[in-house]
């Protein structure tokens, strides 16, 4: 601070914070400082690294002046003067009534309406889990979300996506028919408990991906809040109903392979939300709903088809949002273009050292395409396969295109994916 004039300043009430983190401390002076009158001064002494940074903001939020700041050695001293006026609270909003669909309903779509519709482009970290649409009291702690503008996360079918996901839920334990589980060939049996392996092992990553972006985001933004916390609920449903699967037939969970772990952690690591909702969600997951969809073509048994026809429906939505969001995202800035190109390159570059497509992945997935293994049904299998990775292909092309890039650009980036389809 400044040269100040302290000859005759005597503190009115004094706040102790040495050891005390930030948060409680600021509790602490506001209440000190509803206690004392205007213009009187209030004396804290103590307090961490993160108080410094956060006294000045506090004061300007809640119309105190900070008339020094001393350091001790020690401990730091500040000396706040309570101003004339308290911030006004503003005023909630009352008379509004919200549609109801059907004359009965109200769906997320229907709450964007007065103080709680209003979604900000951008939002201040200092309103932390309020509610948005309710009145604030003035001097809010900051949260450290990262993810504080609308186009970070925003989707325009955000709130329609959390509709259906509340509709479609379903119960791995209740909902698929495993009194239908009739015992196999062994061949056959192995390459599917060999894919449910595969397909719990991705849907671990695809459920900590969003889990680590959640709490990042700004509370203001709730929809994509919300929607984010469906597709966690569905992995872990998918990660339940594929390892049960494996189990449950006399089998039980087989190989991963390095190039598997090495291509989800190559995910996992990935720290900007908008290059990780491309790669998981519209190149991942949507490369998964072509993998799942021939699973379900070519499923032995009932139960099976069930299993991946349940999570071929969640998988939809990921990718929907997925699409949605990146598109918006290249709408607002066409330029972040080359940052898409460039995770795909960096990713490809991290995995060119393992050994490819998961072997023994390869060899169920041929199994189950031939319907045994037999040298006529690898045969046919070998060619379901070769069709899988064109059709893969392809609809990755096509959901590129979707969400706005150019086909040499969608062309180059399909054929950097990972051989490892997630």
């Amino acid at each position: 601070m400044g040269d100040f004039d302290l000859v005759g300043i005597t503190p009115a009430a004094t706040v102790q914070a040495t050891g005390m983190d930030t948060g409680p401390v600021l509790l602490m002076i506001r209440n000190a400082v509803a206690g004392i009158g205007e213009g009187d001064v209030l004396e804290v002494t103590g307090g961490d690294d993160g108080l410094a940074d956060d006294i000045g903001g506090w004061c300007r939020l809640n119309g105190c002046e900070v008339v020094a700041s001393l350091d001790g050695g020690v401990d730091r001293t500040w000396l706040l003067r309570k101003g004339p006026t308290a911030p006004a609270w503003e005023q909630p909003d009352w008379g509004i009534s919200l549609p109801r669909r059907d004359g009965r309903r109200i769906d997320l779509r229907d709450w964007f309406e007065g103080r709680a519709g209003d979604v900000p482009d951008v939002a201040p970290t200092y309103y932390g889990f309020v509610p948005r649409g309710a009145v604030a009291e003035p001097g809010m702690p900051a949260y450290p979300f990262t993810l504080n503008t609308k186009a970070d996360v925003w989707a325009d079918n955000i709130a329609g996506l959390y509709e259906q996901a509340k509709s479609q839920q379903w119960n791995a334990s209740e909902d698929i028919p495993w009194d239908r589980l009739e015992p196999l060939p062994e061949p056959v049996e192995r390459a599917v408990c060999q894919i449910m392996t595969f397909l719990a092992e991705n849907e671990y990553a695809a459920l900590y991906i969003p889990a680590k972006f959640l709490p990042r985001i700004n509370a203001r933004f709730v929809e994509p809040v919300l929607f984010l916390a469906t597709i966690i609920n569905d992995e872990a449903r998918h990660i339940e109903v594929f390892t049960k699967r494996a189990l449950a037939n006399g089998g039980g969970l087989q190989y991963s392979a390095a190039m598997t772990e090495w291509s989800l952690q190559s995910l996992l690591l990935q720290e900007d939300y908008f290059k990780s909702s491309f790669l998981l969600h519209v190149l991942g997951e949507g490369t998964f709903l072509d993998l799942l969809a021939f699973i379900e073509h070519h499923a032995p048994d009932p139960v099976t088809a069930e299993i991946v026809r349940r999570a071929r429906l969640d998988e939809g939505r990921h990718v929907a949002y997925g699409i949605a969001h990146v598109r918006q995202q290249l709408r607002h800035d066409p330029t972040r273009v080359e940052e898409l190109v460039a995770s795909a390159e960096e990713r490809s570059a991290v995995l060119q050292a393992t050994t490819g497509v998961n072997p023994p992945v390869l060899e169920a997935l041929t199994i189950l395409g031939g319907g045994g293994s037999s040298p006529e049904q690898r045969r046919r299998g070998g060619g379901a396969v070769r069709d899988l990775h064109r059709s893969m292909d392809d609809y990755r092309i096509r959901r590129m295109l979707q969400v706005g890039l150019d086909l040499p650009t969608a062309q180059k980036i399909s054929q950097l994916h990972t051989p490892n389809f997630m």
